[in-house]
């Protein structure tokens, strides 16, 4: 394997230099389009035989790009308010990250010029990303900095400071695990500085996660997990659970550590990561009897409480929320069609938008009552708790719990 450049690599086979310029830009166009990050990352560490050290310097310039795509885009004079899901479109957003935030030196890109104005790249290279957000009011000038769909911006406020949310997202201390073995603790505070959670097994650790990824004892003794995630297995009851949309399982391996006895449903077996009892099914159309002490439902939403992952960022301005919680409604009645006395419901949602959290009270409150829960911070309405990455250094989070009586 040879380098050549800072942000570049060969492939083995052809020596062909294949630049990660090139790489972030296939990445990004393709999680345009809705397909998962992941899965074409590790397709293009195995096709281009990325080494270790070289990853976290793809990651994080895809993550960058993501986080500033809006800026770049109007420093490029094209439209900011939606990207284009093509690869020409985030090349060009690519090599302006370059130029405008890292000062790569014309020398070292000087490939890209056959798709990139060599002139346009030296004016960036001058300028700096104030000199682009100019002609914008103060309150636009933070939201194009930082890249946030104009609907999830204004749904932001309704709630808390947008700029105070996103930037703890973007700029985490380090990153929450739970504990699966308490044997493991000793070499986390080998590793990291750790702080206690507010649940018995959980930690937070002060660093980049590599380091427990390397350390072999993920996922066997710890889990890499959100506190606000933690939530749900902690307000679980009973014995039998349901996790109607399951996937990746992180919740029902956590059932499971805690005693339950747990079925993981879910549409699609592919997205599971975890090794935990599956069922494939269609939650809003359940193949199950009323035979559960707690059910819990974490649907697909808007995922504005995840502006953190660059898929978010890049989707978040195609998203509907009253379509999204038209869809919630109708997976709900598949969750209340399992509720039988005693039973618990758990809804959670990793966004904070109304119509896709509260809204839902009513559909609930039919067949159950709203229970008070001591987790993350009042919401507001009875039974609704929510996390904010500001304060509980996780992500945006809601969750509505009842009980039938």
């Amino acid at each position: 394997m040879s380098y050549w450049g800072p942000y570049t690599v060969a492939r083995r086979l052809s020596e062909r230099p294949v630049p990660l310029e090139v790489i972030a830009a296939r990445a990004l166009a393709r999680a345009s389009k809705g397909y998962s990050l992941k899965g074409y990352l590790e397709k293009a560490y195995k096709k281009y035989k990325l080494p270790d050290p070289v990853r976290p310097a793809l990651v994080g310039m895809i993550s960058d790009v993501a986080r500033r795509w809006m800026l770049l885009s109007r420093a490029l004079g094209l439209s900011y308010e939606r990207p284009k899901a093509s690869f020409d479109y985030w090349f060009k957003v690519v090599i302006a990250y370059q130029a405008l935030f890292r000062k790569v030196k014309p020398g070292k890109l000087w490939w890209a010029f056959k798709r990139f104005p060599r002139d346009l790249y030296e004016e960036l290279l001058k300028a700096g990303p104030e000199d682009y957000l100019a002609g914008l009011g103060g309150e636009e000038r933070e939201r194009v900095y930082r890249s946030v769909a104009k609907w999830a911006w204004e749904e932001l406020k309704k709630f808390t400071d947008p700029k105070e949310f996103v930037d703890a997202l973007d700029h985490p201390e380090g990153f929450w695990v739970r504990i699966r073995d308490p044997g493991a603790v000793p070499e986390l505070k080998r590793l990291y500085e750790v702080e206690e959670g507010p649940f018995d097994d959980s930690l937070y650790l002060r660093g980049p996660k590599r380091l427990v990824l390397k350390s072999g004892l993920h996922p066997k003794k710890v889990v890499i997990m959100e506190l606000a995630s933690m939530s749900v297995a902690h307000l679980a009851k009973g014995v039998r659970a349901l996790d109607l949309t399951a996937a990746p399982g992180g919740k029902s391996l956590h059932l499971s550590d805690r005693g339950f006895i747990v079925i993981s449903n879910d549409l699609d077996p592919r997205r599971f990561a975890f090794d935990v009892e599956k069922v494939v099914s269609d939650a809003r159309l359940p193949a199950f009897r009323k035979a559960f002490d707690t059910v819990v439902l974490d649907p697909d939403c808007s995922g504005i409480g995840r502006l953190g992952s660059p898929e978010t960022r890049i989707l978040l301005p195609f998203i509907n929320k009253n379509k999204m919680s038209e869809y919630q409604r109708e997976l709900i009645k598949g969750m209340l069609s399992l509720a039988k006395r005693g039973t618990r419901l758990i809804y959670t949602t990793c966004t904070i938008t109304y119509e896709e959290n509260e809204a839902h009270s009513e559909l609930f409150e039919e067949v159950a009552e709203p229970v008070e829960v001591e987790v993350g911070a009042p919401r507001g309405r009875r039974g609704w708790r929510w996390f904010l990455p500001q304060l509980h250094k996780t992500i945006g989070f809601t969750l509505g719990v009842f009980e039938v009586g």
